[in-house]
């Protein structure tokens, strides 16, 4: 299979699963999440695979731009479930509850509302780019897709084992990880004889570990910068809850990622 052919049916899949997601925002429950695992998967690609492609720097901008913008409702709706899984609670957590579903809904249209002006347009564009192949590069053209999935695996592999597996580091490992994943999961779908599937599910429960994580903390400075003096006793005692989980989660990560950097799994880029 040569390079570009298999890399622009990917492309194109993966913009038609962002254009659905969208589509979706109000009707599926998880339809945020969903458009943002879509969005940051293209994104993946492209990073990953750069060196192949002429593609144009707004495309990654515009990418970065949805994401970000997404940040606050990702991190709204992750803490509405957090809390939600508290209950019983030392304090009575509807009237916060009520605040954050307002915050939510809020975000949640301002999200859509910037989705609709922007967008369309960078789907249309991207899709023209794939579909003129005017990001093709004459020197890769006789590269197989197979080579350039394991290089850019083997690339991915030599910045994560780099990377020390601590305190400070814990969110950059969940992102270089994730990048990781998704190549292989195109490796796997494509060569299923690679026998990946057993990698990608411990990649998959590693990344799960990392986010929870990462909300903590997300979670933690968000309700520390909240002045609703009518709240403050749940609030401080909510955050006092998120530190002690966050404690031992953490704890246990770094135990495992220490046993995760030189992959108890295979690279899969010297099969």
């Amino acid at each position: 299979m040569l390079l570009y052919e298999e890399l622009d049916k990917t492309i194109l899949y993966q913009l038609s699963e962002i254009e659905s997601n969208f589509k979706d925002l109000y009707s599926k429950k998880d339809a945020v999440h969903d458009l943002r695992v879509s969005i940051r998967r293209f994104f993946s690609y492209i990073v990953c695979l750069k060196k192949y492609l002429n593609i144009d720097p707004k495309i990654l901008y515009s990418t970065r731009f949805f994401l970000k913008s997404s940040n606050k409702l990702r991190d709204t709706e992750t803490l509405i479930e957090k809390i939600n899984l508290l209950e019983p609670f030392e304090y009575d957590l509807k009237p916060l509850m009520e605040y954050l579903l307002n915050e939510h809904n809020q975000q949640k249209l301002n999200f859509q509302n910037m989705l609709n002006i922007y967008l369309p347009d960078f789907l249309l564009q991207t899709r023209n780019i794939i579909e003129q192949k005017t990001h093709h590069k004459e020197k890769y053209m006789n590269t197989t897709f197979k080579e350039a999935l394991q290089k850019a695996l083997y690339k991915q592999s030599k910045k994560i084992k780099k990377i020390e597996p601590q305190k400070n580091n814990l969110h950059k490992l969940r992102i270089e990880y994730k990048k990781y994943r998704y190549i292989l999961e195109i490796f796997d779908k494509v060569y299923p004889e690679s026998k990946a599937l057993e990698a990608i599910s411990k990649l998959k429960w590693l990344q799960d570990k990392l986010g929870y994580v990462q909300d903590l903390n997300t979670h933690i400075s968000y309700l520390q910068s909240l002045k609703i003096l009518s709240l403050s006793d749940t609030i401080d005692a909510l955050i006092k809850t998120f530190k002690s989980i966050l404690k031992q989660n953490r704890k246990n990560i770094i135990l495992a990622l220490s046993f995760f950097r030189f992959f108890q799994i295979s690279w899969y880029h010297n099969d």
